[in-house]
């Protein structure tokens, strides 16, 4: 494998989906099923409704009134026998309309003497079955109701179980492990001079649930070859995650751990800023290994870059095209990169904030998302991509 060295930003997220395998599927209970993502094409296994049921209360009638009003229909179960000529029954909203019903009066239309209906309705009111769903309606048996990579989300679950389904075949959540190296990160408290609080541990276990995955074991690692690579070997994740070490200097390890693990590299460094120091390998056993920078803004790009498109594709997850904002002010042109902006929108446009350096969470507080700024910059009013923001999604 040839790595993609400094690859352009879209290059790299097609590579990043094409490494990715995907996962088996299982069934899953509805009440469990929220945020997973449908392995298969869900069919309804019934006509919705499954007969011709009433919209509304009122009395199932047979030929002109007035009528004899006969026993009540009941709801859930079946009308019975035919309704006759000069007869009617009461009914419920979603009951079985009886075979021989020409009509449908509603409550408020009609009024009962002495076991007889009478109908005494608006004057632009006529007899008719226009308050009866018809089988069939909404859905047919066998209709695809969601497509496979759906998100299910409470709609979708209460869809499919409209449909008859108590379980559903989705993608397993893959695990991705977290490992934030640096000597100078610490785990917890005030960081005293010198050293700086993890801050990255949070941000990326929430956005990788955010992404429908599951964070696995997250390890702070000194700058530590023999370590970082026992860790690479024991890990049995979907997906490996490293922050820092992924420059050259003395003090980073990655690439060489990666050597000794035998993994291959597949991108070399994204031609993007920040978030450049990005590396994505392949293990020997298929699994894959994102190298992020140590800064945070430039971590979250490096994750959007290689392990949101890689977990959408393990899960077999729809992506559309991607959505964009229209810009309320010029960019200047930056031949180096492509730059990746935090904004906020003002007067309905994109404004960026201004707090992009690789280091800043600020911006990426503040922000309502990411945009993607090409190389040659950009004018007021052009409509430019925009990026998922996990950061502010729930798992």
């Amino acid at each position: 494998m040839t790595p993609l060295v400094r690859g352009h930003w879209h290059e790299v997220r097609a590579v990043a989906r094409g490494l990715a395998k995907p996962v088996a599927s299982e069934l899953v209970d509805l009440t469990h099923a929220a945020g997973r993502v449908l392995a298969d094409d869900l069919r309804s296994l019934v006509d919705l409704p499954s007969a011709d049921v009433t919209a509304m209360d009122g009395w199932a009638v047979a030929g002109p009134g007035p009528w004899t009003l006969r026993e009540r229909i009941v709801n859930g179960r079946p009308p019975g026998g035919p309704l006759l000529p000069g007869d009617a029954r009461g009914i419920g909203t979603g009951a079985v309309v009886p075979e021989g019903m020409t009509a449908l009066v509603r409550r408020e239309h009609g009024t009962v003497r002495e076991g007889v209906l009478h109908w005494t309705p608006p004057d632009d009111v006529r007899l008719s079955r226009r308050d009866v769903r018809p089988r069939g309606e909404e859905l047919r048996a066998g209709d695809v109701v969601l497509s496979a990579g759906t998100r299910l989300d409470p709609v979708s679950l209460a869809v499919s179980a409209s449909c008859g389904h108590d379980a559903v075949e989705v993608a397993r959540v893959p695990v991705v492990d977290l490992l934030v190296t640096g000597d100078e990160v610490v785990p917890r408290g005030v960081p005293a001079p010198g050293t700086i609080r993890d801050s990255i541990s949070p941000l990326l276990t929430g956005m990788t649930r955010a992404a429908g995955a599951a964070p696995g074991e997250v390890t702070l690692v000194g700058d530590d070859l023999p370590e970082l690579v026992r860790l690479l070997r024991s890990s049995t994740a979907a997906v490996v995650v490293t922050t820092g070490g992924t420059a050259v200097g003395e003090a980073d390890h990655l690439r060489e751990a990666l050597g000794i693990v035998g993994a291959t590299v597949a991108v070399d460094t994204i031609a993007v800023r920040p978030g450049g120091p990005t590396v994505l390998a392949v293990l020997p056993d298929g699994r894959l290994v994102a190298c992020l920078p140590g800064n945070p803004l430039a971590a979250v790009v490096g994750f959007l870059a290689v392990v949101h498109p890689a977990l959408a594709e393990m899960t077999g997850r729809r992506v559309g095209a991607p959505p964009s904002e229209v810009l309320g002010v010029a960019l200047e042109p930056f031949a180096r990169a492509t730059r990746i902006l935090p904004f906020t929108r003002v007067a309905g446009a994109a404004v960026p904030t201004g707090w992009d350096a690789s280091s800043m969470l600020r911006g990426l507080s503040a922000s309502d998302g990411l945009l993607v700024a090409p190389r040659e910059g950009s004018r007021e009013g052009e409509a430019l991509e925009v990026l998922e923001p996990l950061w502010r999604m729930p798992g």
